[in-house]
């Protein structure tokens, strides 16, 4: 059988496993008591896009139009008291080279409340738990909660999107409400999934890279709220260290840190964002070879929402990314470290558009003309080998329950 055959026969396996799936779920459902109601939830979503692009793939051969994206996930709830829940999703992510469609468990924790009053809250989780980083780390697979088909790849690059998106350990968490007023504090110190897009990101794939944690890693966000959710400021924080090994050079350690500074405006139909993130990057050992690839990659965007009426909305946005924040163009990235000038920096303009028939199902339509090519994944794409400028088209259509 070909690869292209024993992948859609292992794509089609996967939909039928989930379709099960949510029937089960959706059985579950109908049969709970008035004991569980409340207690006892199961909801899932199914998400599918195509993907077209004038220059360079992304999430499949989108030069030729794709299907290679779609996300899949089927979640529980169980309250066994006011104090404790345990909760969990598995969740199946088709994206081109990046992520093969297979059924992983996506978080599974246990939550318990240590006090809780009319206006504040403390609790911790314990597990694997999705780590609150910016406005939509945690949500991020739900199509329903994203700002747009794809998330701002100047904050939340879906390359290394494992690596920030879940973490094995425990979470420590609080907030107080003071009349319009809510604080909230969230607290992550764990373990983190590494995978090829990882390594083939922060390495390049010619060294055939191998990574692990080195330690634990630890974050945390705080977040500030007025009015409902008028207002929206928050501030998140991660650090972690990779263990490194080539087939070319000594081992060594990749020393990360993230820092995104977030806020929100909501008033009558407009909603405006705007995220920054800052990351620097240190590379020890390797007998002093990489060095030079030291740095402190940065981006930021700014979106503006317009709800047109219940089912529609229109978007706007502009992102900006560079891999060294003080070499935006990417040319002294470029006589250093090889590749060319438009693969350290990326500048796009979105408009998308939102339709909403039922409470069920959600459309999406959004283009993008973008240049440089920063955050495209070199697992389908040869450094070196994307254009400079490139216009990206997508649909997509996502149902939950």
């Amino acid at each position: 059988m070909s690869m292209y055959g024993r992948s859609a026969l292992k794509s089609s396996r996967t939909v039928c496993l989930f379709a099960l799936l949510c029937v089960l779920g959706q059985k579950l459902l109908a049969a709970e008591t008035d004991v569980f109601e409340g207690m006892f939830q199961v909801h899932g979503f199914l998400t599918q896009a195509y993907v077209k692009t004038t220059e360079n793939q992304f999430f499949g051969d989108s030069q030729d139009g794709s299907f290679d994206f779609r996300e899949l996930g089927i979640n529980a709830s169980y309250r066994m008291s006011p104090q404790i829940m345990l909760a969990a999703q598995i969740l199946s992510r088709k994206a081109g080279e990046m992520y093969d469609g297979s059924l992983d468990l996506d978080y599974a924790h246990f939550d318990y409340t240590l006090h809780m009053s009319e206006d504040d809250r403390i609790g911790f989780i314990l597990g694997r738990s999705k780590n609150t980083f910016g406005f939509y780390n945690d949500t991020r697979d739900v199509a329903a909660t994203r700002p747009g088909i794809f998330m701002p790849q100047a904050i939340y690059w879906d390359r290394v999107r494992n690596m920030v998106l879940s973490s094995d350990g425990g979470q420590l968490y609080g907030e107080i409400q003071s009349e319009s007023h809510l604080f909230q504090l969230r607290l992550i110190g764990g373990t983190t999934p590494i995978d090829e897009n990882v390594e083939n990101s922060y390495l390049s794939p010619n060294l055939n890279p191998k990574m692990d944690n080195d330690g634990i890693t630890l974050g945390g966000r705080l977040l500030y709220e007025w009015d409902g959710g008028r207002f929206r400021l928050a501030f998140s924080t991660a650090s972690l260290t990779l263990d490194a090994e080539t087939d070319l050079f000594p081992p060594g350690e990749i020393k990360i840190d993230y820092r995104v500074l977030s806020a929100q405006y909501n008033t009558g139909p407009w909603s405006l964002t705007m995220e920054y993130m800052e990351e620097p990057i240190d590379y020890k050992d390797f007998n002093g070879l990489l060095n030079m690839a030291d740095t402190t990659v940065d981006g930021y965007y700014f979106q503006g929402n317009y709800r047109l009426d219940a089912d529609w909305e229109l978007f706007v946005r502009y992102e900006e990314s560079h891999y060294n924040k003080h070499d935006k163009e990417g040319k002294n990235s470029s006589a250093i470290l090889g590749p060319p000038e438009h693969t350290f920096f990326s500048e796009l303009w979105t408009l998308g558009i939102l339709w909403e028939p039922t409470e069920q199902l959600m459309l999406r339509a959004e283009f993008s003309q973008v240049e440089g090519a920063i955050f495209l994944s070199n697992l389908e794409n040869a450094p070196g080998t994307t254009e400079r400028d490139w216009n990206l088209f997508s649909l997509l259509a996502s149902y939950s329950f």
